[in-house]
């Protein structure tokens, strides 16, 4: 057999082989893009918390988070009480009550929790960040009051940790995001006139997204901004999409999930600030409508919880990714 014959059979072979693997992967309808992995394609109702919760229906339920083991948390904002579900999302317990002590809240927002498993809760109305383990116990606070604290905050709004255990709040009064240490010692403001030229209007909700990245809501600018570690900025986006942009987590892909408290929906962008997926509108029943969420959180399963908190309910859904 001649060299140029055995290159013609290597050649049909190396096409056979083309249109074998071409054969075996998924096809796209005509104007669709073939899925990946990580880009979700449908949200399935699951489940949906609406009865009475340790003695109380829930009341304006704002911010969300959940651990390792699936339980999910929630500041139940109208009844000034944080709350603790198991997996199956049956209450566990619960702390709070309105008022000025330590153990107490006045119109607590979001929450947020670090690799040692603490519970931070911004509690808006007394001006500090409440500290509790996952039993909720009380373990510390940090407190805005003293008119010597560089920070000097109005009130606290959306906060998360970092890979590096520091601590991002956000002060909408003062149109920025303050960071402080392991230590939670101050160490800096982002966003604020001194740094971007008053980049940041009203900030809100704060995540912690991939590459180190933090990622803040900023309901007077109706977009989401995206931090590196120290605080530089490098993107933002959702200008032409939200109306009053709120809660937001990152999942397992890098996707980031954000709800329209105005626009009463759930969105899903990719870690690049693109538009994949959307689901909700304006309701105070069904399945799949929203009456001014507040914030997001995600379960095990790929399940991602809701504070629907115009309705006074936690809604489940299911997220569908390509297999």
């Amino acid at each position: 057999m001649t060299k140029r014959s055995l290159t013609h059979i290597f050649l049909l072979l190396l096409a056979l082989q083309g249109l074998i693997s071409a054969g075996c992967r998924p096809k796209s309808g005509p104007g669709e893009e073939a899925p990946f992995a990580g880009k979700p394609y449908a949200i399935i109702y699951e489940n949906r918390i609406t009865t009475d919760v340790i003695g109380q229906k829930l009341s304006d339920p704002i911010g969300l988070a959940s651990d390792d083991a699936g339980n999910l948390y929630v500041v139940d904002a109208g009844n000034n009480r944080l709350v603790k579900f198991d997996r199956e999302l049956k209450p566990m317990r619960e702390t709070g009550g309105y008022g000025i002590s330590e153990t107490l809240f006045n119109s607590p927002n979001y929450i947020s929790i670090d690799n040692n498993l603490n519970l931070y809760v911004a509690d808006a109305g007394n001006r500090r960040i409440s500290i509790y383990d996952t039993r909720l116990n009380y373990v510390n606070m940090i407190d805005f009051f003293d008119a010597d604290d560089p920070a000097r905050f109005g009130r606290p709004g959306g906060l998360a940790i970092n890979e590096y255990g520091e601590l991002w709040i956000s002060d909408p009064d003062n149109s920025r995001v303050a960071v402080f240490d392991s230590n939670t010692e101050f160490d800096r403001f982002v966003g604020d006139v001194r740094t971007y030229s008053g980049l940041l209007l009203t900030p809100g909700a704060v995540a912690r997204g991939l590459k180190g990245r933090i990622l803040v809501s900023d309901e007077g600018k109706g977009r989401v901004y995206a931090f590196d570690s120290f605080g530089i900025y490098l993107f933002d986006f959702g200008y032409d999409v939200f109306k009053r942009p709120a809660g937001l987590k990152v999942d397992k892909y890098g996707n980031i999930w954000v709800v329209d408290s105005k626009l009463s929906s759930v969105f899903c962008f990719d870690r690049d600030g693109i538009l994949l997926y959307s689901v909700g509108e304006y309701g105070t029943s069904g399945e799949y409508e929203l009456n001014q969420p507040g914030d997001v959180a995600l379960l095990p399963g790929d399940r991602i919880a809701v504070s629907d908190t115009g309705n006074d309910r936690i809604m489940i859904y299911k997220i569908i990714y390509p297999e």
